[in-house]
This record gives structure tokens, sequence and C-alpha cells, in this order.
């Protein structure tokens, strides 16, 4: 029996093994009520001619009373209202049953006449081994079955003690004797199996609850970063737009160098900012989608974003031999990237960071190689576990120790490997083999090297772009700040800027002055409507698909699908305004 300290908890488990054994014998009892009716009719055969006719048609009455008293009872019983009442209704009807059955020995056996006494007593034993299968896990139940099969056989034993066979009357009653001992330890073992049962159902209920629980975190975990990540985003974007619009040769000397500590300590939120961004779409159910891209699209995206950085700290970066074209996911693959230069360029303070791109076997594969400070060999088992971070560099260095956690995570999900290879004082050494097929070669790109003397993004596309004099560009945004930054940027670097109201009254009375626009940047969130409906809107008004990008710092994985629908590009804030300016020079051309 369950074990506990605590009376309620006692009585309700108690409670909980009387209904389960009621609930169980009862059942039983219902099933076998066409036996309990049957079994009497076979006697008629079998005794009708060698017994005297009023004892016998007396015992069939006693016997069909008897069985009718049973069905009756059992009707009454409702196994989880009272179920000690109950107890005492099943009691009393399967004990009257065996009751007659056990005065059958006075009506049916002669003490004389070997033939009559073994076939009943093959008769009690069949009786009580059949009702060992259903009473046994209760004994009193099983007490109140047997005790009246058994004890007038016991007296009718001891009145005809001279006339019966004794081996076989004293082995009827070591059967009696054994079924109630088994029935007594059959209902103990039943009990402690029920308590197990109990526990591990209780063990299993924890277990949903603990899973539910977890879900139901990491689900809020996931809102509070998109949300956070939001708020954040916006004022960020304003603080790089303006960053950017500053020079700090302009400014005097301490200014400048007080601009500079600023300017880094923002490129560490913007990586932080970008890897909120990674974990919350690695945290939603994205899949792979894999597309023929050539590595020149990623190299230049990693170019402009990492080039000034690598230029401030005097670190030479180099991409060697990128000329694949490559059937995979553009995304991820730019993602993993990303995470290990972020993570090379934080730990090195001089020397070069070099990735060298392979297609050996038919598959893409890359080292990231840096000359930084190196990992320690016990640490190299810890640091793709999430918010790890080393306690050789910690003091140095900022960060959330999350992006080798995401390069990992990533390459799981598109089968690839990742190694690393590193020594303290040395640098370290990443390499990624993908499964994404290698589908041609080309003379694209054979190495680019950049050092401190390398251009600046808004430089590499200035040859090319068209004049922005005649470029009409279109914003819509909700965030004062922010549209003063776009505003002020575009409209210095030659853009004709037209500010687009985001309310709809506002808006449509705006667009019978409004000339044809080049391209439109939008945020996402604009209150009442979103900036899909208005990029839609200006569309059809012009009816031409103008190039769009909504540059937003909504992180919902699920909005790349429906952005994608409308043939509008997207864009994450914090994103520094070159990256943005040449991104709507490409579209334009």
């Amino acid at each position: 029996m369950m074990e506990t300290r605590h009376p309620q908890l006692k009585q309700n488990f108690n409670e909980l093994v009387a209904i389960e054994k009621l609930q169980h014998m009862h059942n039983y009892s219902k099933s076998s009520t066409v036996a309990t009716i049957l079994a009497p009719l076979l006697c008629i055969p079998l005794y009708e001619d060698s017994t005297p006719h009023l004892p016998f048609y007396v015992w069939l009455v006693a016997m069909a009373i008897a069985v009718m008293a049973r069905y009756c009872l059992l009707k009454l019983i409702r196994a989880k209202d009272k179920p000690q009442r109950d107890f005492v209704f099943l009691n009393i009807a399967i004990g009257m049953v065996t009751f007659v059955w056990g005065i059958g020995w006075f009506v049916f056996v002669q003490p004389s006449d070997m033939v009559s006494y073994l076939l009943y007593q093959i008769i009690s034993l069949t009786v009580l081994f059949v009702g060992m299968v259903g009473y046994c896990i209760d004994w009193k139940t099983f007490a109140a079955f047997v005790i009246p099969l058994k004890l007038p056989e016991l007296v009718f034993i001891t009145l005809n003690f001279s006339q019966i066979v004794w081996p076989i009357a004293l082995g009827s009653m070591v059967a009696f004797y054994l079924a109630l001992k088994m029935g007594f330890l059959f209902a103990s073992s039943w009990e402690k199996s029920f308590s197990l049962r109990l526990r591990n159902d209780a063990l299993f209920d924890q277990l949903i609850e603990e899973k539910n629980a977890s879900m139901a975190a990491n689900i809020a975990k996931s809102e509070f970063i998109a949300t956070a990540s939001h708020d954040l985003r916006q004022p960020m974007q304003s603080i790089n737009i303006f960053l950017d619009m500053v020079d700090p040769s302009e400014l005097k000397d301490k200014h400048s160098s007080i601009f500079l500590r600023m300017r880094k300590s923002v490129s560490v939120l913007n990586r932080m900012f970008n890897t909120l961004l990674d974990i919350s779409k690695l945290d939603s159910n994205f899949a792979v989608n894999e597309r023929p891209f050539h590595l020149t699209e990623i190299v230049n995206i990693l170019e402009d974003r990492f080039s000034d950085l690598c230029a401030e700290k005097n670190i030479q970066l180099s991409f060697v031999d990128g000329n694949f074209v490559v059937q995979g996911d553009a995304n991820l693959l730019e993602q993993i990237l990303r995470n290990l230069l972020a993570n090379a360029i934080q730990y090195t303070d001089k020397g070069a960071i070099s990735v060298a791109f392979h297609g050996q076997s038919g598959t893409l594969g890359f080292t990231v190689e840096d000359s930084g400070c190196g990992i320690p060999a016990e640490d190299l088992p810890l640091i793709f576990k999430e918010f790890f971070r080393s306690d050789h560099s910690r003091s140095h260095y900022d960060g959330l120790g999350l992006g080798l956690s995401i390069v990992s995570r990533i390459v799981k999900k598109i089968n690839g490997t990742c190694t690393v290879q590193s020594e303290v004082g040395q640098g370290s050494t990443f390499t990624i083999q993908t499964s994404f097929p290698v589908l041609e070669r080309s003379d694209a790109l054979q190495s680019r090297t950049h050092n401190s003397d390398t251009r600046n993004t808004i430089h590499r596309y200035e040859q090319t772009r068209p004049a922005t004099q005649s470029i009409h560009l279109g914003i819509i945004e909700n965030d004062d700040a922010l549209l003063t930054a776009y505003q002020q940027y575009f409209t210095r670097s030659g853009y004709n800027v037209h500010v687009i109201p985001h309310s709809q009254a506002d808006f449509e009375a705006h667009l019978a002055s409004m000339p044809k626009l080049d391209f439109i940047l939008s945020d996402f969130r604009l209150g009442e409507h979103d900036g899909i409906h208005f990029i839609q809107r200006l569309r059809e008004e012009f009816n031409h698909d103008i190039p769009a990008c909504i540059v937003t710092a909504d992180t919902s994985p699920q909005h790349l699908e429906l952005f994608s629908r409308h043939n509008i590009e997207v864009m994450y804030k914090p994103i520094d305004i070159k990256s943005v300016e040449a991104f709507i020079a490409t579209r334009i051309h």
C-alpha cells in the first residue's frame, strides 16, 4: 500500500483503491451473470434423477432467488458514489449465490456415493477458482465469496466423517486455506501495483506540466525577445544613422576620440541585436530555402558589413577562392559567416582574418582563420553552448556568448559539420563543411583583401549608381527621430525625398501631389495599417511594381513569407545607413 505520512493523502489513496477495486469486481460480476444463471440449470440433468424431488426443487428455487437478488444488488452499485455501501451490496450478492452452492452438499451428495461426492467436489472447486479470477484483488470480498461456499462443505465433512474419503476432503480444505491466503497476498500485491501506477501517473502528469511550462517559457522568451528587440531597435536605428552622418575628421581630437569610442560601443550593441535576431529566427520553425546563388552575393554583404570595422582595428580581411555557384540557403550561409566573422574580429586585435572557400567532394566548405587570442583547450568542448564565454577572454571582450551557438545550430539544420582548431595566442580556425552542392565555378571572384585603406561602403558602388538627384525616394516611418534621420541623410546624399504620411486619410490626400517614386523605404508597424498596405496602395496608384524595402525592428520570422509574397524585400534594424543606400542603388538599376 502507498506509504504516506499525511492522513488526508492516505485517505484519498484508500478511496481511490476502493473505487478501483469496486469497479473491477463489479464489471466482473456483471459479465459473469450469464454463467451464474446457466450453472444451476446444468445441475438439472446431473442430479434430477438421483436426488429426491423436494430438496432438489427447493434448492433450485433458492438458487433462482439468490441469482435474482444478486442481479438487483449489482444494479444498485454505482462504484463512485458510496463505495463502502456498494462493497456491502457486492459481498452480499456474491455470498448468497455461493452459499446456495454450499448447501448443495446436503442436497446432491450421498456420503457413501463416491461418484456424487467427487462430482460435486469438482463443481465446488470450479466455482472457487472462477471466483478467484474476479474477486481476489480484495481479500474481504473474496472471503465473502469463498467462505459461504466452503463452510457448508466443512460442516458436511464433520457430520459424515466416518463415510467420506479423508484424503479428498483434506485436499479440499487445503485448497480452501490456500485460496484465502493467495487472495490476501494478491490483494496486497495489487494495492502496491496500483500505488505504483498512481505514482507513475502523477510523475507523467508532472512531466507534462513541466513540458508545457517549458514550452510556455520558451514562447514567452521568444515573444519577449521580439518585443524588446523591436522597441530597442527603433532608437538604435536612428542612432546609427546620425553616427554615420558624422565625419570624425571634422571633430576636434578630444571630441573625435569620444565619438570613436561611442561608435565602438554602438557597434557592440548592433552585434548583440543581430544575435538576438538570429536566436529569434532559430527558435521558430523555419525551413531551409535552397536556391542557386553565387558566393559573391554573400561576400559583398560581408565586405560592406565588416570592412570598416576591420579597418578601424587595422586587421586585414580577405576572401579567397569564392568563385562558386552553389545550390543552398544563402541567408543561412550568410548568418554562419557573419557570426564567425564577428567572433573573429571581436577576439582579434591585430593581424589578419581569412575566409577561404572550397568545393571538395562537390559540396561547399570554407574556413575562417584569425590571428586572435585563441581558445584554451579546456574550453573547446564548451564554446558552442549558449551564453558560454571563456574566462580567458571574458574581461577583455564584450558579447552575449551566443554567436558560436547560433553557428552550431544552423550547421546542424543544414546537415553540415563544424570543427575548430585553436592555440592560445596564435588564433583559431573554424572549418565548416556544408551539404550544399557546388553547381559551377566562375572567375568572378578570386581573392579580395581589405585592410585599413579599404574603401568604405558608399564608395564601392559610387561609380555605378544613378545620379541621386533624379531618384525619387518615398519614406514611410512613424518614428519621428528615425524619420528625421532618414530625411536628413538621403537629402544630403542628393535624393528627392518624399515623406509619406502613415495615417490613411493623410495618405490618400497626399497621393494627388506625389510624383512617381523610384523606391519605397518603409517601416512595417505603422499603427492602423502596416507598411505592406501603403506599398501596395502606391503600386496600384502608379500602376507600377515600385521596388520597395521594409526596414523593420519586427523580427517575427513568419513575416518573411508575407514580404516575399508581395515582392517586398526586408532589412532588419539596426542596420547602417550606407548598407541601406547601397541596397537602394542596386534595386534602382
